[in-house]
């Protein structure tokens, strides 16, 4: 059902206000990219007028502003302890790397994650739960030859019979009867260079550009063949609504590759996961990178990608002056977080030089650049938040 009709309003669900955006068509409404609130940002807002222990969507009413999802696959994160889900596909290494924490003392830590990674961070970001901004440094990686690659490629069989929980079933099942446009079925993955870096780390990674040509395209070979094995039954079972590749692959002045290096190792990895998507009537694909990816936008529109995130204002992601540069490209974001943590006058001139005429050139959803961070207000957020609601046509 792709809308409902309330006397005379013609009212979209948020799927297809979400489709109308990315197709820069006319919602009725436009949908806020709204990130989940970290722990260190709310310990202050619970201070502040966030009711305690309440979560900030749930007070927000993210679910109503926002893109309301249903991720279907999970993977471990740098830095956590992971246990798969029993209703998810499980994209990670089978086995998980063993969890370890190595040695600490009262400043530091340094453990052994589940994608094998070895890092040392510092006690008050991790040891009673992540803070939602952790500074670590990388130690070492499970890949360092082809000998390790060889044995890592066994935990990433895409036809293992764990790839499949026992609840999957019941996961179709659900959003099936469930599916009412209300909430968006979503698959994030890890993007190619993302994990390229989970296995050998980015200097390595960069190192073997040149180094070792042939141990990069024999890691990007199992990286494509492993997730379009390991996703086909889940497309083919569930309709996903878009896709996020999640890449972080720019600093805050430039991408950590050129273009030419993109083109050369990345865009046939895109180009063919991409297809694989379309072909499965995925309908949109974002590339979430913070820093300053500007200078690979035409590489990946030129393999299929649809749009980008968080647009991260630092870095000099502008999206007034990136919509002029390339007209039809989906933005998410956008909003320097940086000016919430000022003053009210501030806000205004930031979201009001963006947001309308962005909305009027369509194929933008209105957000901040990147996660909230602590120096924030509740007020100031509750405020910025009601501004976007009435310029996105939520509010009077």
């Amino acid at each position: 059902m792709l809308s409902t009709v309330i006397g005379e309003l013609y009212a979209l669900n948020l799927r297809s206000r979400f489709l109308e955006v990315a197709r820069f068509g006319n919602p009725d409404k436009v949908p806020l990219s709204l990130w989940g609130i970290r722990p260190a940002t709310l310990k202050r807002w619970w201070r502040e007028g966030l009711p305690p222990g309440m979560d900030a969507a749930t007070y927000f009413r993210f679910d109503i502003y926002g893109m309301k999802t249903f991720n279907i696959a999970s993977w471990p994160s740098e830095g956590f302890p992971w246990e798969p889900s029993d209703r998810l596909v499980n994209l990670g290494p089978i086995p998980p790397f063993e969890y370890r924490l190595l040695r600490e003392d009262e400043r530091y830590r340094v453990w052994v994650d589940s994608l094998g990674i070895t890092q040392l961070g510092f006690q008050d970001d991790w040891k009673d739960g992540w803070s939602g901004f952790a500074t670590r440094t990388f130690i070492d990686f499970p890949v360092k030859n082809r000998y390790d690659f060889e044995r890592m490629k066994s935990r990433y069989d895409p036809h293992h019979p764990d790839r499949y929980p026992p609840r999957w079933k019941e996961t179709v099942k659900t959003l099936k009867e469930m599916d009412d446009g209300s909430f968006l079925i979503h698959l994030s993955l890890r993007g190619a260079f993302w994990w390229i870096r989970d296995m050998m780390g980015l200097e390595a990674t960069l190192i073997n550009f040149f180094k070792d040509k042939r141990l990069i395209e024999d890691i990007l070979d199992l990286y494509l063949d492993f997730h379009i094995e390991a996703l086909r039954r889940a497309v083919e079972e569930v309709q996903v609504d878009y896709v996020t590749l999640n890449e972080d692959m720019a600093y805050k002045r430039g991408p950590m590759i050129s273009p030419r290096m993109f083109r050369e190792y990345l865009s046939p990895v895109y180009r063919e996961l991409i297809n694989f998507l379309r072909n499965h009537d995925v309908k949109v694909v974002i590339v979430d990178s913070d820093g300053c990816v500007e200078p690979l936008i035409p590489e990946l529109l030129s393999v299929g990608v649809d749009g980008i995130s968080p647009c991260e204002v630092a870095a000099g992601m502008d999206v007034v002056e990136l919509r002029k540069k390339y007209p039809k490209l989906v933005m998410m974001g956008g909003i320097d977080k940086r000016m919430l943590a000022s003053s009210k006058p501030d806000i205004d001139r930031e979201v009001y030089r963006k947001v309308p005429p962005l909305i009027k050139s369509r194929g933008y959803f209105p957000g901040v650049d990147h996660a909230v961070p602590p120096d924030v207000s509740f007020e100031n957020f509750s405020y910025f938040l009601e501004l976007l609601k009435k310029l996105c046509g939520w509010i009077d």
